[in-house]
């Protein structure tokens, strides 16, 4: 083992006394970085963004959240990160945590609702370009994770110039709609949305009722789930937990576009981790779009398939997660010798 994996090994937290290490050392060490911040890219959607700076830099990260997620979710992440020596930028996407709602129903915090994708890119792309005003020498690296790993995917395409790294954990180039087949989901929501019901809940989902079970989660460690979970628990504004027909809809634009125009737009090298015990999000179309990277410009885009993992990879047991950060940090940090 080289000096550089046991660097990484020594700073991943086991799960033994994963919370107390959360508490203790991992938030007083963010929060000693930290800025919190809201926008407007439009008058009176309030958007939600934190800036986390590492102490000795050597880039920026701009992190791209999942669905139902929060930043709170993402600051073992943002740890790594800022220890790696890259600044952190995150957003938390419209409809999540403290950023701006759609919802006619106000009062409504479980339902995740979204009128155009392009509104998630556009809010990601205003954070990324004020990152790059404020360190405009350092190279930018674009992190998405499931819904937010498709959206960063639209964003480098949309923006190729920004980055310089894309790395997506688990992206949802499309979201499973197991056991509906996908193109009747595609029909039926197109439908409600036709007849104004754009808002409905997707058949079979409800409102947040309650904790979950750590064995019907996405999460691979018991201590990392159990460790949102309690933050979720107190949180109203955490409690995502279901689609509307407007959101899934969407979800099939963005599909449409990332294996259509996208894959063609993208110009910096990408990194995809794949789960293998995926539900959440279609392995095939990660697959497809990494074989179309690559058939662009050989060795454009590696896909790493991660054996015995669930959808959240990030959140796995600390063995795991010594070789995930390694092969991110070893990624970020290298000189590609392709033109791309």
């Amino acid at each position: 083992m080289n000096r550089k994996a046991i660097e990484i090994q020594n700073m991943i937290l086991p799960e033994k006394g994963y919370e107390k290490a959360m508490k203790t050392v991992v938030e007083p060490y963010l929060t000693a970085r930290k800025t919190e911040t809201y926008y407007e890219r439009s008058k009176g959607q309030r958007s939600f963004y934190i800036r986390c700076l590492a102490d000795h830099p050597r880039g920026v990260v701009v992190i791209s959240h999942g669905y139902t997620e929060t930043i709170e979710k993402h600051l073992e992440n943002i740890y790594y990160f800022l220890r790696g020596g890259y600044h952190v930028f995150m957003p938390e996407h419209c409809g999540h945590g403290h950023s701006y709602r759609l919802c006619r129903n106000t009062e409504d915090l479980s339902l995740v609702h979204i009128d155009d994708y392009n509104r998630y890119v556009d809010d990601l792309l205003f954070v990324a370009r004020i990152a790059l005003r404020e360190f405009p020498r350092l190279p930018m690296i674009l992190y998405g994770h499931s819904m937010g790993g498709g959206i960063a995917a639209a964003a480098a395409a949309r923006a190729p110039e920004l980055f310089s790294r894309l790395i997506l954990s688990s992206p949802m180039i499309r979201p499973s709609s197991a056991p509906t087949p996908w193109p009747v989901a595609c029909l039926i929501a197109g439908m409600f949305c036709l007849i104004g019901k754009n808002e409905r809940y997707v058949i079979g989902n409800h409102p947040y009722n309650g904790p979950e079970q750590f064995k019907n989660s996405a999460s691979n460690s018991k201590a990392r789930f159990e460790y949102y979970q309690d933050k979720r628990i107190a949180e109203p504004l955490f409690q995502m937990s279901a689609p509307s027909y407007g959101w899934l809809w969407q979800t099939a634009r963005l599909n449409h576009y990332l294996q259509s125009r996208a894959w063609r737009q993208i110009n910096c090298p990408v990194l995809v981790f794949q789960a293998s015990r995926e539900t959440y999000v279609s392995n095939k179309e990660q697959r497809l779009f990494v074989w179309k990277l690559n058939r662009r410009k050989k060795r454009m885009a590696k896909l790493i398939r991660v054996p015995g993992t669930r959808h959240e990879i990030f959140n796995s047991r600390a063995e795991l997660l010594a070789r995930y950060w390694y092969r991110i940090f070893d990624f970020s940090s290298r000189k590609f010798t392709v033109k791309l």
